[in-house]
């Protein structure tokens, strides 16, 4: 018994001194935070790094009204698709409320579509920035807007009266630059201090169109009037006012633009069917034909309009031309031009074009009320 009793004092001690030895308390268990919502959809919700496999697969989805403009937000794996319901010229033919789409990145299927209030027009082009809110331009109304998808709220702010903005860009700095196809100015916001600027162009009534940032920061974009046959540059600044560079590049009423990884311009050529390629370290220029049939003149070529503009992980530049219902690609070292053309005449792919980090092709087709995704090789 004596030694039953030694033994359990001697259990008791060495306890004792483990439990109140320097250092030795129980490690804290970190605390679990569930993310924030993004939207009703709960499979959407998380980064898309935690998102279903993105598919391979070519989808088409119907969208509400006739869609144009395409963003995507990688950071949530979403598809933003303004709808305008109308083709602006500059402005629609009346003021109408459009509709946001929200589409998945992962398979193009729709999430939710969004009505804008009713003292919002008609949506264009569509921009992300860092925190998923979405920004677009109302030429019909001469506004600019933001939607936030987490608590649905709507902002606009309203620009000079005329201004009609086009295509909306973000810088570095998270700067929003748009173009104003009315006033012809390039317009400035800073979302930080609602501060507004509008620098005017070189060129009278140059009808400035696209708009893009290049890989250095240097932001393009098109002036699309008929006899111009330009295309601008500036470096952004944080204050919004700036200094336009115009380069001659005899293309005929460029239309969207975009950049490689080298810094060269890439632009539409619209009506003129082919795609212009600008080298902004020699200053020299190239126009690529890409049109179907026979041009009548060089700024003429009946059933084609090249719209938009876009270039995918092999340099190739992927176009649509909207009066031939084409979308396809231009394989610059060769002048080869690979096109798949739409099933129906009507379908009308327009503006709305872009490329993913998986190489797979999103596009609109404004009078056949789609969006599109096609794995890159679906094109060969």
């Amino acid at each position: 018994m004596s030694i039953v009793l030694a033994l359990l004092l001697i259990i008791a001690v060495t306890s004792s001194f483990l439990l109140f030895r320097p250092g030795f308390a129980p490690t804290e268990q970190p605390k679990v935070v569930p993310p924030p919502p993004y939207s009703v959809h709960r499979s959407e919700e998380s980064p898309i790094s935690s998102h279903r496999a993105l598919s391979m697969v070519a989808s088409q989805v119907a969208t509400t009204l006739a869609p144009w403009g395409v963003a995507l937000d990688y950071v949530h794996g979403f598809v933003w698709v303004a709808e305008p319901g109308c083709t602006p010229n500059p402005k629609c033919p009346s003021t109408m409320q459009g509709v946001l789409g929200q589409y998945a990145l992962s398979d193009g299927n729709l999430v939710a579509n969004y009505n804008e209030p009713a003292d919002y027009s008609s949506p264009l082009f569509v921009a992300v920035d860092g925190n998923g809110n979405v920004w677009f331009t109302q030429p019909s109304s001469d506004a600019l807007g933001e939607f936030d998808p987490q608590d649905q709220s709507w902002q606009q702010w309203q620009l000079s009266q005329g201004s009609s903005p086009y295509d909306l860009t973000f810088d570095t700095h998270g700067n929003l630059w748009f173009t104003e196809f009315g006033t012809n100015d390039i317009g400035f916001f800073d979302p930080r201090t609602d501060t507004l600027v509008e620098n005017p162009i070189p060129t009278s009534a140059s009808n400035p169109y696209g708009i893009t940032v290049d890989p250095h920061g240097t932001v393009w974009f098109t002036e699309n009037a008929a006899g111009v046959d330009r295309i601008g540059s500036f470096t952004p600044t944080t204050s919004g006012t700036i200094k336009i560079t115009e380069h001659a590049v005899g293309a005929v009423r460029p239309h969207l633009i975009t950049t490689d990884r080298a810094g060269n311009v890439w632009y539409s050529g619209g009506f003129g069917g082919n795609i212009g390629e600008f080298n902004p370290r020699s200053g020299n220029s190239i126009s690529f034909v890409v049109n179907q049939g026979t041009c009548s003149s060089p700024t003429s070529c009946p059933g084609t309009h090249i719209s938009g503009i876009y270039l995918d992980k092999k340099g190739n530049v992927w176009f649509t031309d909207a009066l031939s219902h084409r979308v396809g690609y231009l394989v610059p070292a060769s002048g080869q031009v690979v096109v798949r053309t739409l099933p129906y005449n009507n379908a009308h792919p327009h503006d709305g074009l872009l490329i993913d980090s998986s190489d797979r092709v999103w596009f609109t087709e404004e009078f056949g009320l789609n969006i599109n995704m096609w794995p890159a090789n679906i094109v060969k």
